[in-house]
């Protein structure tokens, strides 16, 4: 089911199912949704997105982080490293490819990741209560309003939590059965 049409169409509609999904986890705490309905609905979006273009470009456009580091020897300044890359740059040979001092190293955020992470501070929201010597997952509220979203306070949190481990685990499931 991998047309033109319906590939074009879910790279308008993703953005859009996603800041629907945020909308509805934020509006949670006061109104009828949450993290659940929300990571739900986000969670769609990434599935249509799957549909269009396979979990390969999926992982790749939504989950692949790079992170660059600036690699240096300890005992040389940074001086030394310019004029070295200098000097090489502009006395090197034409087959011979520059060499570079930043690295980048790309990483792969796995759904099981996600998942830990939404449980995580679902968890921490609870222990928030427990601390302050009150029973677990007792609320509390920032004396702040923040506009279109009114009181955040620990349920917001909770409800992020679960937002995030019900995206996880549907990713989860999405990515094992398109596997087979």
């Amino acid at each position: 089911m991998r047309t033109l049409i319906f590939a074009t169409a879910i790279r308008i509609i993703t953005p859009l199912f996603i800041v629907f999904s945020v909308y509805i986890l934020v509006r949670g705490h006061n109104h009828p949704g949450g993290g659940f309905i929300g990571g739900l609905i986000g969670s769609i979006a990434f599935v249509f997105h799957i549909l269009a273009h396979g979990t390969r470009q999926t992982a790749k456009s939504y989950f692949s982080f790079t992170f660059y580091k600036y690699d240096r020897k300890p005992n040389h300044s940074r001086m030394h490293h310019a004029l070295r890359l200098l000097r090489k740059n502009v006395l090197r040979n034409k087959a011979e490819k520059p060499k570079s001092i930043w690295n980048y190293y790309p990483q792969r955020l796995k759904p099981a990741y996600i998942m830990a992470f939404g449980l995580l501070v679902a968890v921490s929201s609870g222990l928030i209560g427990l601390l302050n010597g009150k029973p677990f997952m007792a609320a509390y509220w920032l004396d702040a309003k923040i506009p279109f979203i009114g009181s955040v306070g620990t349920p917001l949190l909770f409800d992020a939590g679960v937002y995030f481990l019900v995206i996880g685990m549907v990713l989860k499931m999405v990515f094992t059965m398109a596997k087979d």
